[in-house]
């Protein structure tokens, strides 16, 4: 029974490695998909992918899916939601096949814009990218006229079509080509033209041999067509070449398998979908040997994107299952996959000479792969412990617990230094195969992290728990033995260092040594000397909590924290460090691991992805499960970079990848890009409405002046595409570049832009991939030049009318004259300035407007008579105008030019103001007072003289008298 599960888990591993040539990826609900049974899949000119289900029809954009259903409040709509057929109508349209007839679509604006139905004849429609299009039916031939937009009647068909779906094909002069059921050639149609204002048409029927035995069944995709003749082969024929490849006889599959569904190429290999579920693979490199690659799936269409190297399968309860060639950038090494009792964490990690990788675990001791870069036996991978050495298939952990942190080749032979977390110190001995203690302890607690020889007998070890420790060998026995160590303190504010998790030698007598909490620490070996310098204190991040170190040249190295990348230049005993973080566009800040590349680039192992990262550029990329790689979490101690071949080594927690520079040069596809999506005001509307005429701007009003684009760039295999971008005339700078791709503008003024969007998917990338849109924002018609100019236009009218009426009225000549007499007699002004202050004594500032000799004498004569009058109640404006001798509509018209005021408001102050005289220089009592002023109303003078002075007469005469009236008061 033993021997029997383990031949099983070595067969399904061979079985996983002989499909792991491929990797597939699911689109379904969780995408957004409207039904998990796809039964047609198209790529339109746009390079959008199009999905027709059992419930409506999908576009998608490698990012977001939008969905259309039949909707009969339209005035067109999809006439069925079982989407059959989609195929290319022209570049802004395509053709919907449901179960009840033929829709037009416009991918512009994205709605139905004709329906067509065949009574009584199935039918099923084809074209190619221009959109050349027929209907073939059972009975009838009819092809599409653009200029009627109608289908026309071609001619009768008389053709035995089984599988008519597979069976043909347009190619790009508009010919119609089918491949009739028990036949030997292939039948052409073709048409003068598709556009022709008449509707009589010319049919000319062609045929071709194909095969001299009788063809059974076709299958036709992208211009290729395989067939299966009389005698069970298969035969693959190309039709732009005109050449026929035999791929081998297919009777045994027949009965093994049972009936195909589709037959097509995919990169040098034949895929077959099978009838009862499942993908066959027949591997051009094997013979064509089959290999049932997936069992789980039922395929119900299938579509191939020969840019990228995709097939889309539409499957049956499953959505859509896209197929690619595995990505060469890394290659996984997956513990679980070699042994379902390995669990532990990737630790450290070793090559040696003979092309064997070690692998140091967190619990499950020293994994042993031999020839790791080829093709994985499970039969000679070894695991070892303390305990001793098993096969990894007859491994089970138990209830031991071996962590291995770090793997250090001596410097003398081929044995290499093991550190474990006890405190004791391993060799592994490639004479003994096995893992040897050195004998004497260290005594201290200890994990051991990094290791470094001085010389054969002379070790540093670095630890997490006891800090740095100098170990003395004694070498005279057969197994070397501690002779003495010592335990060297370092001191950061009072506050001790025991743990260090990493370990970086400057040449060969400064360990750099990175410090859980405190930074890093400088030691020299040789003077015993040390220096702690805290990250956070010099950057202002907290940044101490160091996890890995990295050599860039001799003067310069990286690390690694839980909060970042830190670059420190060395300058003698002093350190200048930088960070790179979330800011720098760091998209995870846990680095756990760093190995530097041929080309100086740094890649990374974080908590959330491996990061490729260029000092130089400063540009970075994160990789979280795309580019084939299977490990998203990366751990402590597992970086490594091989100095035989140049392989760099990141561990994660289910296991570990590496790569090599012709790996990690692979040019990368850069599919164009597209806008998707215009809201205004956070309400989506239809883009394709606000373009010009010619498609080269969008057009918008001011009322429509804050405004997103959402744009992307249809990659199917890496939608992690960063962009950034800047509307010239309107930002000052680019944006960031960032996995957002939408760009949003608010309250952009009127005028002419230009939208440029860069987009990347490496940090090499020095050229970046661009597109340009150019944006026209209009001004409401109040804001247009041409109503500034009416406005003007009005303004200059209006101010000539006003000036020619006071030209009208003589208001310039006595401008003229005032002028003259203000230039030539200022001395005059200041004689009667005095004048006026004299004659009109405290009342001056009531009458700012009163300077001529003439209206100082009129005013003069006022305030006599209103003195002479004071207690007369029916002192007023009339009988003012009647003393002077003029209407009282002049006089008070007059008084009001030169005080600002009327006759009314100055008589009340004058009362007031003469109350108030009298309270304070006489002992006349309030009722005399308010008699002498006219007035015969006790509350009203009580109101009118609070209203002026805050406070009764009584207190106002008490308070003044007293010499306390404060100013408040007053």
């Amino acid at each position: 029974m033993k021997i029997y599960l383990v031949s099983l888990l070595i067969a399904c591993f061979q079985v996983m490695l002989a499909s792991s040539s491929y990797s597939s990826f699911t689109i379904n609900h969780l995408q957004g998909l409207s039904n998990s049974a796809v039964l047609s899949i198209l790529q339109d000119n746009q390079g959008l992918m199009w999905f027709g289900t059992y419930d409506g029809l999908n576009c998608y954009d490698g990012r977001t899916i939008d969905v259309f259903r039949t909707d009969f409040s339209k005035g067109r709509t999809l006439d069925n939601n079982i989407i059959s057929r989609i195929q290319i109508a022209s570049d802004d349209k395509l053709w919907v096949q449901s179960y009840s007839g033929v829709n037009l679509f416009s991918t512009d604006s994205l709605s139905v814009i004709d329906n067509y139905v065949f009574p009584d004849e199935e039918v099923i429609v084809f074209s190619n990218r221009k959109g050349d299009s027929w209907i073939v039916g059972k009975r009838n031939l009819y092809y599409y006229n653009t200029y009627h937009r109608c289908f026309v009647k071609a001619g009768a068909m008389n053709l035995n079509l089984e599988n008519l779906q597979q069976s043909a094909y347009v190619d790009g002069q508009g010919g119609l080509h089918i491949v009739p059921v028990n036949d030997t050639k292939m039948i052409h149609f073709s048409l003068s033209s598709f556009s022709a204002d008449s509707l009589q048409t010319s049919l000319d029927v062609t045929s071709s041999p194909l095969h001299s035995k009788v063809i059974k069944k076709t299958f036709i995709q992208s211009g290729v067509i395989c067939f299966i003749d009389e005698a069970d082969d298969l035969y693959l024929y190309d039709v732009s070449k005109k050449s026929k490849v035999y791929i081998r006889n297919i009777g045994e599959l027949y009965r093994k398998y049972g009936n195909f569904m589709n037959v097509f190429p995919f990169y040098d290999d034949i895929l077959i979908t099978l009838h009862t579920g499942g993908i066959l693979r027949l591997m051009a490199s094997q013979q064509y040997t089959e290999d049932l690659i997936r069992v789980d799936l039922r395929i119900f269409s299938a579509y191939t994107d020969n840019q990228q190297g995709i097939l889309w399968m539409g499957t049956d309860g499953a959505g859509v299952v896209k197929f690619t060639k595995r990505d060469a950038l890394v290659t996984n090494l997956m513990l679980n996959r070699m042994s379902s009792s390995v669990s532990g964490q990737v630790r450290g990690i070793m090559t040696d000479r003979y092309g064997t990788l070690w692998v140091g675990t967190k619990g499950d001791g020293l994994i042993r792969i031999p020839d790791y870069q080829k093709e994985i036996d499970l039969k000679t991978l070894s695991v070892y412990s303390p305990k001793g050495k098993w096969a990894l298939t007859d491994y089970v952990r138990g209830p031991n617990f071996y962590p291995v942190f770090m793997l250090k080749k001596k410097t003398q032979g081929d044995d290499f230094w093991v550190g474990m977390s006890d405190s004791l110190l391993y060799y592994y001995s490639y004479q003994s195969d096995k893992l040897i203690r050195v004998g004497g302890s260290i005594r201290y607690p200890a994990e051991i992290h990094g290791l470094y020889e001085e010389n054969d007998s002379v070790l540093w070890v670095v630890t997490l728990g006891s800090g740095l420790i100098k170990v003395v060998l004694d070498k005279s026995h057969e197994i070397p033995e501690i002779k003495r160590f010592r335990r060297f303190r370092c001191f950061a504010e009072q506050k001790e260092l025991v743990e260090y998790s990493s370990l970086w030698v400057q040449g060969d007598s400064i360990l750099w040594l990175g410090s859980r909490g405190q930074g890093l620490v400088r030691f020299d070996i040789r003077k015993y000397e040390y220096q702690v310098y805290s990250l956070r204190t010099m950057l202002g991040k907290a940044v101490d909590d160091v996890l890995c170190l990295c050599e860039y040249d001799n003067n310069h190295f990286f690390v690694g924290t839980t909060a970042g990348l830190v670059s420190v230049e060395i300058n003698g005993r002093n350190i200048v460090p930088s960070y790179i973080g979330r800011e720098q566009g760091l998209v995870n800040e846990m680095v756990h691991g760093i190995v530097k590349d041929d080309a100086g680039i740094l890649w990374m192992g974080t908590n959330k992805g491996m990061i490729k990262y260029d000092p130089v550029s400063g540009g970075s990329y994160t990789y979280y499960y795309s580019k084939g790689i299977e490990i998203g979490e990366f751990s402590d101690d597992s970086y490594y970079r091989s100095p035989y071949n140049g392989d760099l080594f990141l561990g994660g927690v289910d296991g570990l990848l590496y790569m090599n520079d012709s790996q990690s040069s692979i040019p990368e596809y850069y599919p164009e890009l597209i806008l998707r999506k215009l809201i205004i005001d956070r309400e989506e509307v239809n883009l394709n409405r606000f373009y010009s005429a010619d498609r080269k701007q969008i057009l918008l009003s001011e009322e429509q002046n804050t405004f997103s684009l959402q744009f992307v760039a249809l990659d199917y295999l890496n939608s992690d595409i960063e962009y950034a971008y800047i509307l010239e005339g309107y930002d000052e700078k680019w944006s960031l570049f960032s996995k957002e791709n939408e760009a949003m503008f608010k309250n952009v003024p009127p005028g002419e832009y230009l939208l440029r969007i860069r987009y990347k998917k490496d940090v090499l990338d020095t050229v970046y991939k661009e597109y340009s849109v150019a944006i026209k924002i209009a001004p409401f018609w109040y804001h247009t030049i041409w109503a500034y100019l009416t406005l003007v236009l009005l303004i200059i009218l209006c101010l000539a009318g006003y000036i020619c009426k006071l030209h009208r009225k003589g208001f310039f000549e006595r401008l003229a004259r005032a002028w003259a007499v203000s230039k030539g007699l200022g001395e005059i002004q200041q004689e009667n300035l005095l004048v006026k202050a004299s004659a009109l004594g405290n009342w001056v500032a009531f009458f700012p407007y009163c300077n001529q000799p003439e209206q100082i004498t009129f005013i003069q004569r006022i305030i006599e008579i209103i003195e002479e009058n004071l207690d007369k109640e029916e002192l007023g404006p009339t009988f003012l105008a009647e003393r002077m001798h003029i209407s009282p509509r002049q006089f008070s018209r007059k008084f009001k030019d030169l005080s600002g005021i009327t006759p009314s408001d100055f008589i009340k102050k004058y009362r007031m103001e003469k109350a108030a005289q009298l309270l304070l220089e006489t002992d006349m009592s309030i009722q005399e007072v308010i008699e002498s002023i006219g007035i015969s109303s006790r509350p009203y003078f009580y109101k009118e003289f609070a209203d002026k002075y805050g406070t009764t007469p009584k207190n106002y005469r008490a308070h003044h008298k007293a010499g306390t009236l404060t100013e408040s008061e007053s």
